[in-house]
Formats: C-alpha cells, sequence, structure tokens
C-alpha cells in the first residue's frame, strides 16, 4: 500500500486524508506543518512533523504528499509548499473523486477533485488546482496553475483560465472569456468579459424589498 503525508492540520487536511483512505489503496501515515504553526505532535492518531525537516523523518522514495491548503493569498501559498515539496524529492499527491467525469481531459499534478466534478472534451488542466463539488467545466477550456473552483462554479466552452484565479460558489464565466492572473470571481457572478489582471468580480448582491412580506408572494 502506498504511504501519503499532508501538508496542515485543518479541517481541510483531515477530510483529505479521509478521502485518499476511502477511495484509493494509500495510508496517510502523519501530518507536517511549518515550524512556527507546530502546535500538536497527534492529529487523528497520525504523527504531526515540521514540515522544515519532514524529508528526514519520513522518506521522500517511500511517501508523496498532498497540499492540504485552500485559497490563501490567492492560492500563493499553495504554490509555494507543493513548490518546497517537490525540492525535497517528495512526488506531490493528487486525488479525483470517483463521481467526477472526465472526457479526454489532461491533467497535471497535484490536482484535488472533489464530487460530481464534469470535464468535458478537451480540457487541458495545469497543476495544483482545486475542484469542488459540482463543477461543471465545458470542452476545450485551459486551465492553469494553483486556481480554486469553489462548488458549482461553470466555465463554458474555450475558456482560458490563467494562474492564482478564484471562483466562487454558483458563479458562471461565459464561454471564449479569458481570467488573467489572480483573477477574484465572486459568489453567484455570471462574467461576461475578460477579466483584468489582480481584478476583483462581483455581482450586485440581494436585497429586501421594502414593504412586502413573503406572503404577498405565495
Amino acid at each position: 500500500m502506498k504511504k501519503c503525508i499532508i501538508f496542515g492540520t485543518t479541517y481541510f487536511s483531515e477530510m483529505l486524508q479521509y478521502y485518499l483512505e476511502k477511495y484509493y489503496e494509500i495510508k496517510v501515515v502523519g501530518y507536517t506543518v511549518d515550524k512556527e504553526y507546530f502546535e500538536k505532535s497527534i492529529l487523528g492518531g497520525k504523527r504531526v512533523v515540521p514540515f522544515d525537516n519532514v524529508e528526514d523523518i519520513f522518506e521522500p522514495s517511500e511517501h508523496s504528499i498532498m497540499i492540504g491548503i485552500g485559497y490563501n493569498k490567492m492560492n500563493n501559498l499553495r504554490k509555494l509548499k507543493m513548490n518546497e515539496a517537490k525540492r525535497k524529492g517528495f512526488a506531490i499527491q493528487s486525488f479525483i473523486h470517483p463521481s467526477s467525469t472526465f472526457e479526454n481531459v489532461s491533467l497535471g499534478e497535484g490536482n484535488i477533485v472533489f464530487e460530481n466534478v464534469t470535464m468535458s472534451y478537451g480540457v487541458k488542466v495545469g497543476d495544483g488546482n482545486i475542484f469542488w463539488n459540482g463543477c461543471n467545466i465545458s470542452h476545450h477550456t485551459e486551465i492553469g496553475d494553483y486556481n480554486f473552483f469553489a462548488p458549482s462554479s461553470v466555465l463554458a466552452g474555450k475558456v482560458k483560465v490563467k494562474n492564482n484565479c478564484f471562483v466562487g460558489i454558483n458563479a458562471s464565466i461565459r464561454g471564449n472569456r479569458v481570467l488573467e492572473d489572480y483573477t477574484l470571481i465572486g459568489a453567484g457572478c455570471h462574467m461576461n468579459v475578460n477579466s483584468e489582471l489582480y481584478g476583483v468580480y462581483v455581482p450586485e448582491r440581494s436585497k429586501k424589498l421594502s414593504n412586502k412580506i413573503s406572503t404577498d408572494f405565495m
């Protein structure tokens, strides 16, 4: 059985352990964090070790590492730790939930794909991306590295997402659009234009109707 360690000691990290051990023939043998965040030596019955010398404790040739970091600092923290782990000699662990559907998709390393994600024909995905449940990525879309796609986000055909972007819950991107590096798309946003570098896009927020109550309508 293959062995893996997980970077991080959050709820996200514990969830990744559950998925890896349930759906893959992988045994999670420990966790690792940066020394300045080292607070506990045991998590869920697994050993926690400082990342600074993790390679001295878990032999890189015998263990993969999964980066249990979300969209912190527009995904830069995940990028940093993934690259550091590779320099230490670890293979980067990916995960694809068995309920997800891919059709002629190209995937890089270190991607995490949760339940019921659909990727259509000709989709290309780089490294270190996270796709939460229910994402729909349409045909011939190209996705770069270290992006985060929140639940039920939708990309139409031939969209290009560059690097370090965040696409919020239920956001939709129209076909043939480009998201430049470090674009932030808020929850529920309908993106009908190309984004700008470091751009932030949000929809109009819901508001309470004045002088109305629910029983006026139904």
